[in-house]
C-alpha cells in the first residue's frame, strides 16, 4: 500500500458471525416490537447504555419483566439471553474472514481489530488469527470509535486509514472525517444495513470478507492517495 497506513477491522460481522442483530430481532419478536431500520440505526454500534435506553423507549408501556430494572440490570439480562442463544448458535468465523486475515498481513500496514466487547472475546474467538492485529480496541465507551482510532490512538491523517465494518453508522462517521471504508453488511433478508449503505452511495459494498481482495484494496489505496475516496470512486 502506498498511502494506507492502517486498516481497522470490526470483529463482529466482517470476522465473526454477528450475534447482536439476530438477538435484537428475537427480542423485538418476544416483546411485540417492530424490527425496523430505525431500530438498527439507533442500536447498532452504539454503547450499551445508549442502546438499552433506546430499546426501553420503544415501549408504550414497559413490560412487567422490565419494570424497575436499571440499565445495568437490562444489560445483564441481555448477556444471559445471549449466552443461551450461543449454546445453539455458536460464534464462528464469518464467510470469507479466513481469506481476509490471510491477506492483511502481507500489505505492510498496521492492523487493528475493534468492537464493543472485551479483548478476551476477540482472542478466544479468533484464536491464533488474533495475532495478526497489533492491538484490539474496545469501542463501547466511544462508539462508533472511528475518530478515536484515527485521531487518538494512531494520530494519522484520516485518508490514510481504512475501516472494514458491517454497519452504516460507522460508514457515516468515516465519511465525516474522510477515512476510507469498505462495507460488509449482513446477507439476511430482514436486515437494513445493505440498503442503508446503498442509499448512502458507499463506493465499496462486499457480499462477504473474501471479496476484499488485493485488487480492491489497491483501488482503495489509489483513491486514498488523492484523498478522493468519497468523491470519485475508481470504476
Amino acid at each position: 500500500m502506498k498511502t494506507l497506513k492502517l486498516i481497522a477491522v470490526d470483529i463482529d460481522g466482517p470476522l465473526l458471525t454477528d450475534s447482536f442483530a439476530p438477538l435484537l430481532k428475537l427480542s423485538c419478536e418476544f416483546y411485540g416490537l417492530d424490527y425496523t431500520k430505525e431500530m438498527e440505526d439507533n442500536m447498532f454500534s452504539r454503547n450499551r447504555a445508549e442502546a438499552t435506553a433506546y430499546f426501553r423507549s420503544q415501549f408504550k408501556e414497559v413490560p412487567e419483566d422490565l419494570k424497575g430494572k436499571t440499565s445495568e440490570e437490562m444489560e445483564q439480562s441481555y448477556f444471559e439471553f445471549r449466552q443461551n442463544y450461543l449454546k445453539e448458535n455458536p460464534i464462528k468465523l464469518a464467510e470469507g474472514a479466513e481469506a481476509l486475515m490471510e491477506l492483511l498481513p502481507s500489505l505492510g500496514v498496521k492492523l487493528v481489530c475493534y468492537g464493543g466487547l472485551d479483548e478476551k472475546y476477540m482472542r478466544r474467538e479468533l484464536g491464533a488469527s488474533a495475532d495478526i492485529f497489533e492491538q484490539y480496541i474496545c469501542t463501547n465507551d466511544f462508539r462508533p470509535g472511528v475518530g478515536e482510532i484515527v485521531e487518538d490512538h494512531y494520530k494519522l491523517p484520516a485518508h490514510q486509514v481504512l475501516f472494514i465494518d458491517d454497519v452504516n453508522f460507522v460508514a457515516t462517521h468515516a465519511r465525516q472525517i474522510g477515512a476510507c471504508f469498505i462495507g460488509v453488511p449482513a446477507s439476511t433478508d430482514w436486515g437494513f444495513q445493505r440498503q442503508g449503505m446503498e442509499d448512502a452511495d458507499l463506493p465499496f459494498i462486499c457480499a462477504d470478507s473474501s471479496k476484499i481482495d488485493l485488487d480492491l484494496l489497491r483501488r482503495v489505496d489509489t483513491l486514498a492517495a488523492e484523498n478522493a475516496f468519497w468523491k470519485d470512486p475508481v470504476a
